[in-house]
């Protein structure tokens, strides 16, 4: 009897020893909650669905609160073991939130292991009208073609149309908008009428919002979830045009945000020296329009994004690209041919911060990086 007692005993220490040895965390869990009335848990099986984004055994809050259903987040509270409460506002708290494999959440430089986590979504999210998921299929029923594969967006309510312009504004997110149009920035797309309301995806960054624009459904699906990711393996609105037989022509800036395969490619470099491209996407946008309208025409202007990256929302540099954009747009539009369906979009927002080398950047679920401006509009 002893004899099997001691052979338990070790079989036990060497099941603990195994566990330590390969790293094993005790398991645990916290509540989530407001997300559409849902009581969910965090725990570490969930975390561990996650890894594969981790830092140093941390997982941004953030990519796990997006997975749950978390869009827009304007604050987040978090109850402590003790029953204290720490709330934050999440444009403060979201550039450094992380969840630890043990389950402890590092945010605002503080460290809570928390007993629940109580989300305030932001009230501009039940205003959402489109979804950048949606404006492939819109683009792709314009055509008479089928929307991308795994397409999960929906299919605005358009009439045919002989062609179809996707005009990308990158940077001008929907409060930059409203900010523009009040100061008498942008008088050509202030003459368009109020754009939707839209909505980007997570992160909201070029690679992984042109991969949803482009394909019309989620990261998870088509693959590109972080930056350095500019390719997916899904079918794109590019390639279902192409393998329809259409005329697919891009216009970019001085290099690929994303690769367009299957268009008929031109890309813009500062021939001027003037420091930006957007001029040259302008000319070599104008100069496809006189050859003849393409099917599909792709025209992607990157300098908003870039002035609010340098000097911030809201400098006198950036006021200066947004009227030089919105005067691009007003170029464009007069040279369409009827029956153009045009769709101006921006793939994200931006928000101020104080970073050495930048004074604006994007990225998280917060209203001025993910709310967008869609225009849909047709030429008659």
């Amino acid at each position: 009897m002893m004899k099997r007692v001691s052979l338990l005993f070790l079989l036990i220490l060497s099941l603990a020893g195994a566990m330590i040895g390969a790293g094993c965390q005790p398991s645990w869990e916290f509540g989530l909650t407001g997300l559409g009335g849902q009581d969910l848990l965090i725990n570490d099986q969930v975390w561990k669905e996650y890894a594969d984004f981790a830092e140093e055994d941390a997982v941004p809050l953030e990519q796990i609160l997006f997975g749950m259903g978390a869009r827009v987040i304007a604050e987040i509270a978090l109850t402590d073991l003790a029953g204290v409460q720490h709330t934050y506002t999440w444009e403060d708290a979201s550039e450094e939130a992380w969840v630890l494999n043990n389950g402890v959440v590092m945010v605002a430089g503080q460290e809570i292991t928390p007993s629940r986590i109580e989300l305030t979504g932001s009230s501009w999210e039940e205003e959402v009208e489109i979804r950048i998921y949606d404006i492939a299929p819109t683009a792709a029923a314009a055509l008479g073609i089928q929307a991308p594969d795994l397409s999960t967006g929906r299919s605005w309510d358009v009439e045919p149309a002989d062609a179809v312009l996707l005009l990308f504004l990158d940077g001008f997110g929907y409060l930059r908008y409203e900010e523009s149009l009040a100061d008498d920035l942008i008088p050509e797309l202030a003459g368009l009428g109020p754009p939707l309301l839209g909505l980007t995806t997570y992160p909201p960054i070029t690679t992984v919002t042109t991969a949803s624009l482009l394909t019309g459904t989620e990261p998870g699906v088509h693959g590109v979830e972080a930056s350095g990711i500019r390719i997916t393996d899904q079918e794109t609105l590019l390639d279902a045009a192409a393998n329809a037989g259409l005329q697919v022509v891009a216009v970019e800036g001085e290099a690929l945000a994303f690769n367009l395969r299957s268009a008929d490619l031109t890309l813009s470099g500062d021939r001027d020296g003037n420091g930006g491209t957007d001029d040259n996407v302008l000319s070599n946008a104008l100069s496809v329009l006189e050859e003849g309208m393409p099917d599909l025409f792709y025209v992607h202007f990157h300098g908003i994004d870039d002035q609010g990256h340098e000097v911030g929302p809201g400098a006198l540099a950036e006021e200066e690209k947004i009227r030089e954009v919105d005067a691009a747009v007003g170029q464009i539009l007069d040279r369409l041919p009827a029956g153009t369906l045009v769709i101006i979009f921006a793939d994200h927002g931006m928000h101020f911060v104080d970073e050495d080398g930048r004074l604006g950047n994007h990225g998280h679920l917060i209203a001025r990086d993910m709310l967008i401006p869609v225009w849909i509009m047709r030429i008659d």
